[in-house]
């Protein structure tokens, strides 16, 4: 047991999933989202995964499973496309598709993929890997799915959270009152967007940068636990920001293949990156909720005085951030993309 969920064995995995006899047990490669190992066996590698009993996205339903399906129905969609991904294994005993249980964890399996140190640029890729993951499942929907929404808090709910903060003499609450008008402008451009946005698409909905592994053949698209929808052109936005690094003219890449590749920018206009506002205003809302006892940390948090760095840093360089992203619309409305 780790942490009260089940570590198989090698051989547990190895025969759950029909597979040649491991060289070794199950080496440990990340805790994130789930556990993940290495398994090693007489014929090849491979990549275990074993779930939490929830993860964060919007399908959960009443059991991780809802999730998971809904995520691999769509990850069989992205191979039948040609979408660079990992291959799964069919299980033995399969739950549903590629997942079984081992004990009373749900566990996947793919083949291991070699990864090599890549100092070239992916933009040319993510722009058309995007775009192909935007065209598997168009919802023809108007308006921006559920998750955005807590991003949207009343005046009121930060006026309170304010308060609160200056009464228990936080080490972030001397930077709330000139943070607040800049906090509520940036949530009535998103409010507006809620029930206008045009291009809802199902798409992978983790693409970070360490959900793209690079193989001797080039990068692929890992992790598809965490599907949900969202508005194609400003999840494009996003990632671009997320992979360009700050850099203007890396995300213009970015996005300039997205746009040759067949992606469309232009009906965002000036809220082009308004994910990445989005973003900013969910995480200093969730902390601060944290902060003032109001719910329990997530594994990501860290500690209380992390967490209260965490709000501090977010608050201090709010303003700066919405002009640097202001700037950043003009630049690709300057080429023309939007």
């Amino acid at each position: 047991m780790e942490g009260n969920l089940y570590t198989p064995s090698a051989g547990e995995v190895a025969l759950a999933f029909g597979l040649d006899e491991p060289d070794g047990g199950l080496v440990h490669f990340r805790r994130g989202g789930a556990d993940t190992w290495r398994l090693g066996t007489s014929t090849g590698s491979y990549f275990v995964k074993g779930y939490f009993p929830t993860i964060g996205s919007q399908f959960n339903g009443e059991h991780l499973i809802d999730q998971l399906a809904v995520a691999m129905a769509f990850e069989r969609k992205g191979r039948a496309a040609g979408v660079d991904m990992p291959e799964p294994v069919v299980p033995i005993d399969p739950v549903l598709d590629w997942l079984t249980l081992i004990g009373d964890r749900l566990f996947r399996v793919y083949r291991w993929i070699e990864h090599r140190t890549y100092d070239g640029d992916v933009s040319a890729w993510l722009g058309r890997t995007m775009v192909e993951v935007h065209q598997l499942q168009p919802l023809g929907a108007i308006g921006l799915p559920e998750w955005w929404r807590p991003a949207t808090q009343s005046s009121e709910t930060w006026d309170g959270w304010f308060a609160k903060a200056r009464d228990r003499d936080t080490s972030w609450a001397g930077l709330c009152a000139d943070c607040l008008p800049h906090i509520l402008a940036a949530t009535e451009r998103v409010t507006e967007l809620l029930d206008i946005a045009p291009d809802i698409v199902t798409t992978h909905g983790d693409f970070k940068t360490h959900n793209i592994v690079t193989s001797p053949t080039g990068p692929v698209l890992v992790d598809w636990d965490s599907v949900r929808t969202d508005s194609a052109v400003l999840e494009a936005a996003r990632v671009a920001y997320i992979f360009g690094a700050d850099n203007p003219q890396q995300i213009n890449k970015i996005l300039t293949a997205y746009v040759e590749a067949g992606g469309e920018l232009g009906w965002a206009g000036p809220d082009l990156f308004l994910s990445v506002t989005r973003n900013h205003l969910q995480i200093l809302a969730e902390q601060i909720r944290v902060s003032l006892g109001e719910s329990t940390a997530a594994r990501w948090m860290g500690d209380p005085a992390t967490i209260d760095a965490a709000i501090a840093h977010l608050l201090q360089g709010f303003p700066a951030k919405l002009d640097h992203l202001r700037r950043l619309t003009t630049s690709v409305a300057d080429l023309g993309l939007a």
